[in-house]
């Protein structure tokens, strides 16, 4: 199921919490964490900068999108990732992806 938000609306924010394949919140002390959306067809790259670490110690990240990152119409696939302090990257969520559908708006 995907997320639903209209094109050029800011106040929705992308949160999750980041789990390991077995389930397990992932601890981020010391990592640092991106959100990447691409264009679910053509893959073409839309966002790639840092998010909010909410909570370190249980996996929990938030991103909220730039006005410049919601004028696009259709749907995206997005996914965190995360450089730990030993240079070392997960991705998440560990299989597939986090589904946004922007949709136009009236005005």
């Amino acid at each position: 199921m995907a997320l639903n938000i209209k094109r050029n609306d800011t106040r929705t924010a992308i949160k999750a919490v980041l789990k390991s394949p077995r389930g397990n919140p992932v601890n981020l002390s010391g990592a640092t964490v991106k959100f990447i959306m691409a264009k679910y067809i053509k893959g073409t790259v839309l966002v790639d900068r840092e998010a909010d670490v909410l909570d370190q110690e249980n996996g929990v990240v938030c991103f909220v999108f730039t006005v410049d990152e919601v004028t696009s119409l259709g749907m995206m696939k997005a996914e965190f990732e995360v450089t730990y302090e030993d240079d070392s990257t997960e991705t998440f969520p560990n299989q597939g992806y986090i589904l946004i559908n922007f949709e136009s708006d009236l005005a």
